[in-house]
């Protein structure tokens, strides 16, 4: 007979294998090694970050170079103030920074490095050519402002440490240019003594762009336009970066009647550096002359936006507001203008016909947002109409446009006074 025996369901009765429990006790002292050693562990599994090594003044300069060459100035501006942190007293490093600063149009920051090198090496040629480079530039940047004395004692500066260059070293082309340049900037009639030394930079160097914008310089302010055209464009062609030499040759485009040119050449910089307040200046005021006045008033809002210390760029834009009829907007951009020229106003350095424009336009503004405002001032760091009307007659006579556009002013604000009982 076949028994078929099915399996229990109960588990045996009786304790654990001896196989069982030595399993149990090698898991369990293997477990308190672990947690002994558990910071060894980690480290095994995790290991410890590895600091990354302290990058050298060297290896910045040597980015900065890089950015240059790929036209990334802004990057290669800070590349090289990291070069000087890391190297206070390497000299080179202070130079090629200027040279950066200058071509991006930063005046101030120029100078502010230039002052710093000079008590690193004084005696240093190539430091001396920087430093003049950034008292040059700053003077145009006062003289633009109508700073004129301040403008001229930095031209000067800029021509003494251009002749201490020179006697280090007779063969730094960019010595001769920029003294050249300051020569022409201080006074007109150095025309001569300009020609000369410009000349000589050229033949000492014919590839420099510092060279060539300064022969623009000399050139365009004795009159000779197309050839200084000529001297900007070579500039501009041997380093397409020099912002300054974009900005002379648009505007001696648009002066001699190439309008368009003038406007194309701003765009397609600004393409490249869109970031630069003189470029969007200088091309809202070319639409402003153009009579665009929409225009205008856009693109002067981002130089405004993008430097909001430039005077002329406030200047332009409430000349735009104004001429679009925007009197609330025109005020306040055309007053901060004025309230600037009217700090550096002096017998020596008084109103010209580029800036007495301004204040008509502010005082028309005042006129036809509220005839009151002819007489009465809104508050007392503002001006009347009729003072401002004042000021340009004083200033420029009753003859020419400026004068004429005043007295109509005056007529408007006699009658303004009668309708008010005054």
């Amino acid at each position: 007979m076949v028994i078929n025996r099915s399996p229990s369901r109960y588990p045996r009765r009786g304790g654990p294998s001896c196989l069982v429990i030595i399993l149990f006790v090698a898991i369990a002292a293997a477990s308190g090694v672990l947690f002994s050693n558990v910071e060894q562990v980690v480290e095994v599994i995790i290991p410890t970050e590895t600091p990354e090594p302290t990058r050298s003044a060297e290896s910045f300069a040597f980015s900065a170079q890089l950015y240059n060459r790929d036209g990334d100035t802004e990057k290669a501006i800070e590349a090289y103030r990291k070069a000087i942190v890391l190297d206070p007293d390497n000299p080179n490093y202070y130079i090629e920074l200027i040279s950066l600063l200058t071509i991006e149009g930063d005046a101030v920051e120029a100078l502010n490095i230039a002052e710093q090198v000079s008590l690193i090496a004084p005696d240093d040629p190539d430091v001396l050519v920087s430093v003049a480079s950034a008292y040059l530039q700053n003077g145009e940047r006062l003289a633009e402002i109508g700073e004129r004395e301040d403008a001229l004692n930095q031209y000067e500066r800029a021509i003494q440490s251009a002749e201490r260059a020179i006697g280090k070293n007779p063969n730094l082309a960019p010595a001769y240019a920029l003294q050249a340049g300051a020569l022409i900037q201080q006074d007109r009639d150095n025309y001569q003594r300009s020609n000369d030394l410009i000349d000589l930079a050229i033949a000492l160097d014919s590839g420099s762009e510092i060279v060539h914008y300064y022969r623009g310089v000399v050139l365009e302010t004795q009159g000779y336009y197309d050839r200084a055209i000529e001297s900007y464009e070579t500039a501009r062609q041997i380093n397409p970066s020099y912002l300054a030499a974009s900005l002379a040759v648009a505007y001696s485009y648009f002066y001699t009647d190439n309008r368009q040119r003038a406007i194309v050449t701003l765009r397609d910089q600004i393409e490249e550096t869109p970031n630069n307040a003189s470029l969007q200046d200088a091309l809202g005021w070319m639409y402003f002359l153009a009579g665009q006045y929409p225009e205008a008033e856009a693109t002067l809002e981002k130089a405004v936006k993008l430097d909001q210390s430039m005077v002329r760029a406030h200047a332009h834009l409430g000349a735009a507001y104004f001429k679009n009829f925007n009197y609330d907007f025109a005020i306040p951009e055309l007053e901060i203008a004025v309230r600037s020229y009217e700090a550096s106003r002096t017998d020596e350095n008084p109103l010209t016909d580029s800036n007495s424009i301004y204040y008509n336009y502010l005082a028309f503004a005042y006129f036809r947002k509220d005839p009151t405002r002819c007489f009465v001032a809104e508050n007392e760091d503002s001006y009347t109409a009729e003072e401002l009307f004042n000021i340009v007659l004083d200033q420029m006579g009753p003859d020419g446009i400026r004068g004429e556009n005043a007295k109509v002013g005056l007529e408007d604000c006699r009658k303004a006074r009668i309708d008010a009982g005054g």
